[in-house]
């Protein structure tokens, strides 16, 4: 059922804006004030958002910011209803990202066939990225040339840094525009989205660059001896830092020497299984990293409480470009998990994994203490 929110603080209006939709078949949720709608939105994920610009405590330009700034959210089609007709109000609204804009008093068909108007174009626009990626799944699977590579991680580029970018600007507008009228916890939500943005980019780049490198044989493997345990340490005390207050993210480490490993490659492998983990886990949840030792290898496994793989996508998951078909509005790049089979792959080593739909995952990386000769 499609789910739509109402931000407004007039209750009458309110409740019959609850009504008409309800009536009209829609799953209708209210909000009486913009910091009820934002943490409501957030929450819920409707499939559209209708919000009063003269609300208490946060006003719908400020509601607006907010979910934009979040990458769950940033893409609902957003309907502004509003006392204010100056083309000055409207111009700010659809200048901040407004989908429509509604002048009180309204009648009951205008808000409906404007709210049938941005569903539809949201269909649309989904369709239009489900042709996309099919179309880029086809030309991968005819040839695997080096420009046809470099065109997907164009495309890629120019489809997946979008949100991140579009997190780090939302927020950091609102943070300009509204950090007197926030509470220290609300800023710190804001300036935790800009840090997770930022991590989320830097990965996606060194992703792509690793895929380019391998692809074009440019890449150069070079192994040296690590201090296996403090550099994975160093690792997930980055997570930590970023994540401390959505995910426990818990390491255990039995593994004490040397090995000899190429720390990029090690670097792939660690940061994309966690941040996986991290990724498709429900805030509160625990994300447990260990590493050991057994006879002349070491093991690295990194298990989480997340949504889990339908079976039906385990098949492809290492595969370039390829996503489970659960994912949701969670956004990623699908090169993760390839960059990781790729890195074990240089080390000589294994990758396998065992998952649950709704349950969780967990993937176990086996490399050798020294890489073999070729």
């Amino acid at each position: 059922m499609t789910k739509i929110l109402v931000i407004e603080d007039e209750d009458m209006l309110r409740d019959n804006i609850l009504a008409w939709l309800t009536f009209e078949g829609y799953e209708a949720i209210g909000a009486a004030n913009g910091v009820d709608g934002v943490n409501t939105a957030i929450r819920l994920e409707p499939d559209l958002i209708v919000c009063d610009i003269g609300l208490p405590y946060l006003d719908g330009y400020g509601v607006l910011l907010d979910v934009r700034a979040n990458s769950t959210t940033q893409l609902i089609p957003f309907i502004f209803l509003t006392a204010k007709a100056s083309p000055d109000a409207i111009r700010k609204g659809m200048h901040l990202g407004a989908d429509d804009y509604l002048t009180k008093p309204f009648a009951r068909t205008d808000l409906l066939d404007a709210i049938q108007t941005r569903l539809r174009r949201r269909a649309i626009r989904e369709d239009e990225n489900k042709r996309q990626i099919e179309a880029f799944k086809d030309a991968l699977s005819l040839e695997r040339s080096q420009r046809l590579l470099q065109f997907k991680l164009v495309a890629m580029f120019s489809h997946d840094f979008r949100t991140p970018l579009s997190t780090i600007m939302t927020s950091t507008r609102l943070l300009r525009d509204y950090a007197s009228r926030m509470d220290e916890a609300r800023r710190e939500a804001q300036l935790d989205r800009i840090e997770v943005s930022t991590h989320k980019l830097i990965q996606m780049l060194d992703d792509m660059l690793l895929v380019a490198q391998i692809e074009s044989g440019k890449f150069e493997f070079t192994p040296e001896p690590t201090d296996l345990a403090e550099f994975i340490q160093q690792i997930v005390e980055e997570y930590q830092a970023v994540y401390s207050m959505t995910h426990q993210i818990i390491l255990e480490t039995h593994f004490v020497g040397s090995a000899l490993v190429d720390q990029r490659l090690v670097r792939q492998i660690a940061s994309n299984l966690i941040s996986n983990a991290i990724k498709y886990s429900p805030q509160g949840k625990e994300v447990r990293i260990s590493l050991d030792s057994a006879e002349d290898r070491y093991v690295f496994v990194v298990q989480d409480q997340g949504i889990g793989i339908p079976e039906a996508d385990q098949d492809t998951l290492f595969e370039a470009f390829e996503r489970g078909s659960n994912v949701g509005n969670i956004s990623g790049t699908g090169l993760g998990l390839a960059t990781v089979q790729q890195a074990v792959e240089w080390h000589k080593g294994s990758l396998t994994f065992s998952s649950t739909e709704g349950v969780g995952t967990t993937f176990t990386v086996t490399l050798p203490h020294s890489v073999p000769e070729t």
